[in-house]
């Protein structure tokens, strides 16, 4: 594995939009890197790599070198332990070959964007708390863990053996109970069938550190970079090719510009560090566009 760039999680500028453009541009070019030169996606020291990434990112969120606290020790030990099995396992899960969207890609793309929106919650409260923040970092990792490149075909159902993945290494670091009850409850809400009861959950009310808005904010981390309208292309083919692999029909549509209209048109975003990251007004942008494009002769 590579270093860490200094462009990554770079906020010095003290702009957070262009922190994750910039954060998400890097991603892609060691993940594409590593594609250039092995051709079969196999590891050849050009991806930076999950358990880099996650260090990076606690290190960002201050809670990366002596812990604050014994649990957020804790968390961390388990997202280092499952960053690093994933990355052995090539991403694959139980599939033969590593999904098309569902893959160390999305999995970076989720922590990256989860650590920049609990770093500008803790700043715009002025509250810290290292054991949520902690927890957050290990959610983003946890909530696909060995994805099969499915969809579900009951409620939760891929979550739950995402979880199900997750609970001995959360058992063998000795997780509170408190805890592991409150990771299972935001991964099984990450389901995308139960996204708008999470948003109405929290509506009207102000940020706070609590199993609610994790999973507004796992939600959102979840499409961010989906919602891009230079990230989001990509992405929706990658989608399409992972869906034709199990013959499900929506990959001829997914990728096609209506397929976008409609991907912008359920998406929500409803956490104040989702609007400083404007993704919410990125997505009227693009649906503003595709309504111009259609009006035109």
């Amino acid at each position: 594995m590579v270093g860490i760039s200094p462009a990554f999680l770079d906020q010095s500028a003290g702009d957070w939009r262009a922190c994750l453009d910039a954060s998400l541009v890097y991603l892609r070019q060691s993940w594409d890197g590593k594609r250039m030169e092995s051709g079969d996606g196999a590891r050849d020291g050009r991806w930076v790599g999950l358990p880099v990434l996650v260090d990076a990112c606690a290190d960002f969120l201050g809670i990366g070198g002596a812990a604050p606290s014994d649990t957020s020790a804790k968390l961390l030990a388990v997202a280092r332990e499952v960053a690093a099995q994933i990355e052995a396992e090539g991403g694959c899960g139980a599939a033969s070959a590593e999904p098309g969207y569902h893959n160390r890609l999305h999995f970076s793309d989720s922590l990256t964007t989860i650590t920049l929106q609990a770093a500008i919650e803790s700043e715009r409260l002025g509250v810290e708390d290292a054991d949520w923040k902690a927890a957050l970092v290990l959610i983003a990792l946890g909530h696909d863990f060995r994805h099969p490149g499915r969809i579900n075909s009951a409620r939760a159902e891929i979550e739950q053996q995402s979880f199900d993945a997750l609970k001995p290494y959360l058992q063998q670091h000795a997780v509170p109970a408190l805890w592991v009850e409150r990771i299972e409850a935001v991964i099984l809400r990450s389901d995308f069938s139960v996204v708008a009861d999470n948003h109405r959950r929290v509506a009207g009310q102000d940020f706070s550190w609590c199993a609610d808005w994790a999973a507004v904010l796992l939600n959102e981390a979840d499409i961010m970079a989906s919602a891009s309208p230079v990230f989001g292309p990509r992405l929706s083919r990658a989608l399409a090719q992972e869906w034709e692999l199990i013959g499900f029909a929506a990959h001829r549509s997914v990728a096609t510009p209506q397929g976008r209209v409609a991907f912008l048109q359920s998406i929500e975003f409803s956490s104040p560090s989702a609007g400083v990251l404007g993704a919410a007004q990125r997505v009227r942008q693009q649906l503003a566009a595709a309504d111009a494009a259609q009006a035109q002769p």
